[in-house]
């Protein structure tokens, strides 16, 4: 149900979304094609799962704030999507859980922002350990993904997908929530970078 929901939005809002932001995607088959699959990006904006779900071909299940499953409509739509609650500044334990299972058991792509809300222009935003453990506890691959936009209006998007992250040096490791942040920080680390390092040796296409 949620993946024919998915698909039938992405149709709907595609050609519109590519009108408003002008749609840019580099590494799009740095995804893998199927399995288990988690995305960390960064967030600056409400348009970032939208844009993030049109540069990804298979359907995302984000990991969203609890406050938006308690409008009416607006709840339907996101759990038709495939989205799960999280309550935000605690350690969500049955979100986490959730994480895990779509993206182990059940060889989904999970969409995560780690910093946990929208970072603004000149503002450090520390990332949340739950999504370290998430990456390690899932063991699937971790794709940072960078979003750069400032959604004016035809102003171009760009969403730069990157390699899947090796986080071996922690797998064997008995982890605390130190630990975990060390890893959501390494994570979010990456997904910074990715402006840096320029386009991949592959193709770029349009949204």
């Amino acid at each position: 149900m949620a993946d024919r929901v998915y698909r039938v939005a992405r149709v709907l809002i595609r050609e519109p979304l590519r009108v408003a932001f002008p749609l840019q995607v580099m590494g799009r088959e740095r995804i893998p094609e199927r399995g288990g699959v988690l995305i960390c990006a960064n967030h600056g904006s409400n348009w970032d799962p939208v844009l993030l779900g049109l540069s990804v071909l298979r359907p995302i299940h984000f990991m969203a704030k609890e406050e938006l499953f308690r409008i009416p409509g607006l709840s339907w739509l996101i759990r038709g999507l495939g989205a799960f609650p999280v309550r935000r500044g605690t350690a969500d334990r049955a979100a986490l859980k959730t994480a895990v299972h779509l993206a182990r058991e059940e060889g989904r792509v999970v969409g995560l922002f780690p910093e946990g809300t929208r970072r603004r222009p000149g503002r450090e935003v520390h990332p949340m350990p739950g999504a370290g453990m998430v990456a390690l506890r899932s063991g699937v691959p971790v794709i940072p993904v960078h979003i750069d936009a400032d959604y004016r209006w035809r102003s171009p998007v760009v969403v730069r997908i990157g390699l899947p992250l090796d986080l071996t040096p922690w797998v064997h490791l008995r982890l605390s929530s130190r630990e975990y942040a060390e890893v959501a920080r390494a994570i979010m680390d990456a997904v910074y970078r990715l402006p840096e390092e320029g386009p991949p040796v592959t193709k770029v296409g349009s949204g």
